[in-house]
C-alpha cells in the first residue's frame, strides 16, 4: 500500500503510545498524521524525487512532521509497536523520553500478515469512513471519571476543546502529552486514542462536529 498510496508519507512499526497494559489488538493497524521518528520507512520514490535534496543534517525528525515536508500526508503505525527502543544515551530528544519508551509493549505475537484482510482498508476514504463511524459510534463521556467507568464495558468517546485540556486528559492517562507542528503524537485528525483499562477503546477527540467536518474536507 505505501508504494501505491501517495496520501502515505511513510510507515511505522512503532506506536508512540503503545504502553503495556493500554494496547491490545497485534493485527490492528492505523493511520497517524504524526510521524513516529522510530522503525519506520518511506518509498525510494519519495526520498529520490522529493527529500535526498534538502535533507537536513540533524532533527530529520521533526524536519518530516512539518507542514513544507509532511504535506498532509499520513503514517501507518500499528497498535501493538514491533521496535523497541532501550537507548539512554544521544539522540535529538537528549533522551527525554527515556523512561517512556521503556515502558513501551513489544508484540509478542506471531502474526501472517499476507492472510490479513487486503490493504484497501487501509485506503484513505475507505479507512476514514470505518473509522470515524468506529469513533463516532462511541458513547460520549461527561469527563475523565465517567469515561473511565464507561470504557471498562465499551468504547468511549471524550472531547477536548483545547490543546491544554487535551495535555490535562493525556497527562492523567499515561499518554505522551506533548505535539510536533500542532500535532499530538499518534493522532489522526485529532483523535488520540488508548485502551486505559487494556479492552475498550478511549478516544480523545475534538468537539464532534469539529470532528466530522475535517472527515468531510478529507473526502473532497
Amino acid at each position: 500500500i505505501l508504494d501505491h498510496d501517495r496520501s502515505l508519507l511513510a510507515v511505522s512499526a512503532f506506536n508512540d503510545n503503545g504502553k503495556k497494559g493500554q494496547v491490545k489488538d497485534p493485527l490492528r493497524v492505523l493511520r497517524s498524521d504524526f510521524f513516529p521518528g522510530l522503525g519506520w520507512m518511506m518509498t525510494r520514490r519519495l526520498w529520490d524525487q522529493e527529500l535526498s535534496s534538502k535533507w537536513p543534517n540533524g532533527y530529520w525528525d521533526d524536519w518530516l512532521r512539518e507542514p513544507a515536508q509532511r504535506q498532509n500526508r499520513h503514517i501507518l503505525r500499528p497498535e501493538i509497536s514491533r521496535t523497541f527502543h532501550f537507548g539512554t544515551k544521544g539522540g535529538a530528544s537528549g533522551n527525554q523520553f527515556g523512561n517512556i519508551l521503556g515502558e513501551i509493549y513489544l508484540n509478542q505475537e506471531p502474526v501472517d500478515w499476507s492472510s490479513i484482510e487486503p490493504p484497501s482498508s487501509l485506503e484513505r476514504s475507505t479507512y476514514d469512513h470505518d473509522y470515524l463511524e468506529l469513533v463516532q459510534g462511541a458513547p460520549l463521556a461527561n469527563d475523565l471519571t465517567d469515561a473511565l467507568q464507561k470504557v471498562d464495558t465499551q468504547n468511549t468517546r471524550l472531547e477536548y476543546t483545547s490543546f491544554r485540556v487535551f495535555q490535562s486528559l493525556a497527562r492523567n492517562l499515561g499518554l505522551m502529552t506533548d505535539e510536533k507542528a500542532g500535532i499530538p503524537r499518534t493522532a489522526y485528525r485529532g483523535v488520540v486514542e488508548c485502551r486505559p483499562k487494556g479492552n475498550f477503546i478511549l478516544f480523545l477527540t475534538p468537539p464532534l462536529s469539529n470532528l466530522q467536518r475535517d472527515f468531510l474536507s478529507a473526502t473532497r
